[in-house]
């Protein structure tokens, strides 16, 4: 009896665990983390796309990561828009995988973050 018990406690952690780190799971963090952000001194991904030098597997992980932000709901702002905005981020990152002509420039427009990050970033908390 005792060994059934303590299966069925291990079973139960473990689907908590799960449960809790997919939860936990934040499509535009992850993108944002592996696409526009650096170490200090290094170029982000997203600018090593537009100057063409990306690594294709990175370009690949990160349209990934793109089409997964297009079903999450944004911080803020008209869900509507920022599906819209993340279509085109979507489009011009698998031009820039397809690498069609033009693409590195459609990437560069879909890619302004300042504009995204006013309609739809959640506002910092307060002091």
């Amino acid at each position: 009896m005792k060994p059934q018990i303590i299966t069925t406690a291990v079973l139960a952690a473990i689907v908590t665990s799960l449960a809790i780190a997919a939860e936990e799971s934040n499509p535009i963090k992850d993108a944002m983390d592996f696409a526009h952000k650096a170490p200090k001194g290094e170029k982000k991904l997203s600018e090593k796309i537009i100057d063409g030098i990306a690594p294709e597997a990175d370009v690949e992980k990160a349209l990934s990561l793109y089409k997964a932000m297009a079903d999450t709901k944004p911080p803020k702002g008209d869900q509507a828009d920022f599906k819209d905005r993340v279509a085109k981020l979507v489009a011009a990152t698998q031009e820039v995988v397809d690498k069609k002509p033009d693409a590195v420039a459609h990437y560069k427009e879909a890619v302004n973050c300042k504009a995204c990050h006013t309609e739809h970033k959640a506002d910092p908390p307060k002091p």
